[in-house]
């Protein structure tokens, strides 16, 4: 236990978490119920085993996407969260916000409890006395009741709406990455007041027009899988293409293997150009074929710059695949947006996408879509003076709209404010009365993510014991009772039981509810079987006038202004988050601070460089942002994300970058009602100041060294790769090593990783031929570089964050580095577009260069073949780090472990923390290993393929990585290293024999290997 948490939390409080034993008996009487409930180890629990996981299943509740996830505790403490393999949204992975929701759930930010405004400061009051004073405000309201709420889930906006039903109120929902254009666009076109389920899966030929699907765009997880599993070279070589179409290469876009780089705003020409092609052989236009023969090819190319030869050969291959459109996302919603949605569809429609990779079914909770045009009525209505209490929960308007909107002036007007916010946020720091919620990790709820899909939020946990918060759905019911208006049972959990039993009763289910029940909890999912295919929905004829043309920009600065969502963040309500703000962008590799991307060729133009700090000015405000020079973006474009300058959040949030929405105008986009994002033109003036920015780039050119090769699609099959004489005069030669622990003399080696022990050392422990040999296999045509292993690795290893000073200077400590290498990036035309990503780890060589150099044998080779590292035995030299090619082994130069209270209860038991002056790098998650092979020691049983999964596989969700014994020759790791694509990085040049493997990316170009 570390100084912070045994001085900074009370022994009561600690007792409730992780019981008591032994004398415990003796302090019954004077602990609580709830920590009795918990762990009463006086009575151990049946679920409960002390140093043994207890796993619970639930939802994550960070986004809307709903993922199915398992959340490992230990003494009652969660310390892990992964993806739920039988939930069908997030198939066992879960992405890098999802991984970070430990850190929101002991944020030592966290309200410790219920706050009245007194006088101007904020000061705590009991949750009786808080619930009294808002039901009376409610009663002198009379009836003037405003809740703004985010996106909720069935249960939980079912209690809401009959609360404010019984005291008389109204409802608006805000989400920063709501899709109302795609809503009402799908109104349009088909009848259907959704939100699309998009099947990636499927698809042969997939076009984005904008939607970082990967990223950030409606189900992340879901479809980066289904996108993987289409685009990833199959056993009998066959692979998906992929077509990028938008101004700028999100993570998404860096993924396709084409780019088409068209103005801001120009994808409803390029989408009608492609589809008026394709009309014009089928005829399945229907209401929109004057529409189309106004945008042929010719019309399309004039509008976009683009050849018109350019936009009929994208028709024809999406024509003659199975293929689907996508786009254009939150960051390409101009005012035309719901005009360029609808265009998509009509492309998909008249493909016959609809009703297969297309889906139209309603569910019960879909994602984010409301419109900001509700926000912008009840300002309104608040600024009038017709609000007498407004609520909010689970969102903060107050960051999230842009100050044009007057939210805060007509918040601030309003007589009583009660924000649900469990930790601070603009929007609260303006209340009269908060009342934290509870995080959904400690909280009860539901969700349904897509049709047939009923998803279960259950606590994992007891609530934190330093935070006296409440679920918002107690609460209500709790005032609505002393309103004198009650609604139904008391708690929300009785709430989620009453309608679960109608769905028990709607399935037909054999078994009784509090069996099914059960089964549900610990599934964590109900699947309710519907139809693989629908009914193709006919276009409709259009109930309103749309102009599909570019939109109109303010200003008449020289670049378009991006503001696009951050993967990080989100909107900014993950911002608090030091794994969030220390994880480097997938796309700029740049943590802690904001920046503005900037073509090279624009730079050069403005005079500045990659650092120097400009003012990008809009006629609605202005920022000032250091420059990062991308070639992913068109020299007419300027990008920023959203998500940060938050000023009165928590401590890892307050004072990183800027508000991106303050350069925007607060304008609905009709006829959705949706917030345009797309809507000005900005001018950027060098300022003189320099910014060393904090990052992790490094290089982003190979520099021959074949670090990520590719290789063509035709030569797959073709011949084996041949050596580097024939290239650039390598002589290809047996490898000879002198062994140094055991060996004798010089040997010719093999040097396959199943192979170690290297003949020599095979002594001891080290002889045994039925040891495993641990592996691991990354398929470089499936990882996209979303980083969701890095924070999966830095969740379960206790990996330390470092913050920005620290991260400028180079001393990162993440396990895992998302290396980015370009190689064909073309901003001036359409054509082939080739980034290749590399995720770079401890390579656990079986010749491996720290091993030899440590003067206290720190570093060591287990018996079965991983690369050890012994903390206590460490004295720091780094002579290990100056010896390893690949850079992986990281020093800690402070006690970064050292983290305020309780975020320290974040920390895997099983896995030491270390501390200042140890040498750490990645370790094959290998207390993993260890439990698998005691379990099966313990079963008398051998170790299944597949049995062991670290940390980072088990949360990728491409399915890009595999790991396993590869000296089990029927292991999928034994099967992958055998594959004519598999390389491993330097290991020709400079024999050190990794047992990590890579598979080369796949082109549809001749691409060069990358090597001398």
């Amino acid at each position: 236990m570390s100084a912070d948490m045994s001085s900074g939390i009370k022994r009561r409080d600690f007792l409730k978490v992780v019981g008591v034993g032994g004398a415990g008996a003796a302090l019954t009487g004077c602990s609580t119920e709830s920590a009795e409930k918990l762990l009463p180890y006086v009575v151990p629990p049946e679920d409960i085993t002390p140093g043994v996981a207890t796993w619970y299943t639930s939802t994550c509740g960070d986004c809307t996407a709903g993922c199915g996830i398992w959340v490992r505790t230990r003494e009652g403490r969660a310390v892990k969260v992964e993806g739920n393999p039988n939930h069908p949204v997030s198939e066992g992975a879960l992405c890098q916000r999802g991984h970070a929701s430990l850190q929101h759930l002991y944020s030592p930010d966290r309200f410790t409890g219920p706050m009245q405004r007194v006088n101007g400061e904020l000061q705590p009051i009991s949750w009786d006395e808080a619930e009294v004073l808002l039901a009376q405000q409610i009663q002198g309201a009379a009836g003037n009741v405003l809740f703004i709420g985010g996106s909720m889930g069935p249960t939980m906006a079912d209690l809401v709406d009959q609360f404010l039903a019984s005291v008389g109120g109204s409802r608006v929902e805000w989400d920063g990455l709501a899709e109302a254009p795609l809503r009402e666009a799908t109104r349009i076109a088909f009848g259907s007041d959704v939100v699309p389920h998009y099947d990636f899966e499927s698809a042969d030929f997939i076009v984005s027009f904008g939607a970082d699907f990967i990223e950030t765009w409606i189900s992340p997880v879901a479809y980066q899988r289904g996108f993987a599993r289409a685009t990833g070279v199959d056993a009998e070589g066959n692979k998906g293409e992929f077509v990028y179409v938008g101004p700028r290469l999100n993570l998404t876009g860096q993924n396709a293997d084409e780019w088409v780089p068209i103005p801001a705003g120009g994808e409803a020409a390029i989408a009608l150009g492609m589809a008026s092609v394709i009309a014009g052989r089928n005829g399945n236009a229907g209401p929109y074929a004057q529409i189309l023969q106004a945008y042929s090819p010719e019309a399309a190319a004039e509008a976009t710059g683009l050849e018109a030869a350019t936009i009929r050969e994208l028709a024809d291959r999406f024509q003659n695949s199975p293929s689907l459109a996508v786009g254009p996302g939150v960051a390409g919603q101009h005012r035309n947006a719901t005009a360029a949605n609808l265009a998509i569809h009509i492309l998909n429609s008249v493909a016959g996408n609809v009703g297969t990779r297309v889906r139209l079914v309603e569910n019960a909770q879909s994602a984010a879509s409301r419109p900001y045009g509700e926000v912008e009525a009840a300002i309104r209505s608040m600024a009038s003076g017709g609000v007498g209490v407004v609520m909010v929960h689970g969102t903060n308007p107050a960051h999230g709209l842009p100050p044009a909107a007057g939210f805060d002036e007509a918040f601030a007007g309003v007589p009583f404010k009660v924000s649900f916010a469990s930790e601070p946020d603009e929007t609260a720091a303006m209340a009269d009365l908060i009342l934290p919620d509870r995080h959904f990790l400690e909280a009860w709820g539901d969700a349904s993510p897509r049709p047939g899909v009923y998803s279960l939020q259950q606590p994992a946990m007891e609530a934190v014991p330093h935070f006296d918060s409440k679920q918002t759905g107690d609460v209500l019911l709790s005032v609505a009772a002393r309103a004198g208006s009650p609604v139904g049972p008391a708690t929300t959990y009785d709430h989620l039981r009453n309608r679960w039993q109608a769905l028990h009763q709607s399935v037909g289910a054999a078994e009784d509810f509090d069996a099914w029940w059960r089964g549900a909890l610990k599934e964590g999912v109900v699947n309710v079987p519907v139809p693989a295919t629908e009914e193709p929905a006919a276009l409709r004829q259009p109930d309103a006038a749309l102009i599909f043309d570019q939109p109109a920009f303010d200003g008449d600065g020289e670049f378009v202004l991006m503001v696009y969502p951050s993967s990080r963040f989100g909107d900014g309500r993950h911002a608090n988050s030091a794994w969030m703000q220390e994880l480097p962008d997938p796309v700029s590799k740049i943590a802690w601070h904001g920046w503005v991307e900037i073509h090279p060729a624009a730079a050069e133009r403005l005079g500045v460089e990659k650092g120097d700090v400009v003012s990008v000015t809009s006629p609605h405000g202005s920022v000032d942002l250091p420059v990062f020079t991308y070639p992913g973006i068109r020299d007419d474009t300027v990008a920023i994300q959203m998500g940060m300058g938050r000023e009165n959040s928590g401590r890892y949030a307050n004072g990183n970058g800027v508000n991106a929405m303050t350069l925007l105008p607060a304008e609905a986009e009709q006829p959705s009602g949706g917030l345009v994002h797309l809507a000005t033109r900005v001018s950027v003036v060098p300022t003189g100041d320099v910014y060393r920015l904090a990052t992790i780039e490094g290089s982003d050119d190979q520099s021959k060294r074949g670090i990520a090769p590719a290789a063509y699609i035709g030569s797959l099959g073709q011949s084996e790769e041949e050596g580097y004489a024939e290239e650039g005069g390598y002589e290809k030669k047996p490898l000879e090593e002198m062994q140094m622990l055991g060996g004798f003399g010089a040997v010719q080696v093999d040097g396959k990783a199943k192979d170690w022990p290297l003949p020599g050392t095979d002594r001891g422990d080290y002889a045994d031929p039925e040891t495993p040999r641990w592996a691991m296999a990354i398929d470089l045509d499936k990882c996209t570089g979303c980083s969701a292993c890095i924070v999966a690795c830095q969740s379960e290893n206790n990996v330390a964050f470092v913050g920005e000073d620290q991260l400028r200077m180079g001393r990162d400590l993440a396990w895992i580095r998302l290396e980015r290498y370009y190689e064909t990036v073309d901003a001036s035309h359409a054509g082939t577009l080739d980034v290749r990503h590399l995720p770079m780890l401890c390579q656990h060589c079986n010749n491996a260069p720290c091993e030899p150099v440590c003067p206290v044998v720190a570093a060591y080779h287990t018996p079965d073949g991983l690369n050890g590292q012994v903390y206590n035995r460490c004295v720091g030299t780094r002579y290990c780090a100056n010896n390893c090619p690949y850079k992986v082994r990281v020093y800690n130069w402070y006690s970064y472990a050292d983290v305020p209270e309780p975020l320290n209860w974040q920390y895997n038991p099983d896995v030491t923390i270390r501390n200042t002056g140890i040498m750490e790098k990645c370790s094959f998650c290998v207390q993993r290993i260890r439990e698998v092979q005691n379990k099966a020691v313990v079963e008398g049983r051998a170790i299944a393929d597949g049995e062991v999964v670290p940390a980072c596989q088990q949360s990728c969700p491409a399915e890009a990585i595999v790991f396993g014994n590869i000296r089990d020759t029927s292991s999928r790791v034994a099967e992958l290293v055998e594959n004519e694509r598999t390389y491993r990085v330097l290991d020709k040049l400079i024999n050190t024999q990794p047992a990590v493997h890579y598979l080369k990316k796949v082109t549809f170009h001749e691409a060069e290997d990358g090597t001398h």
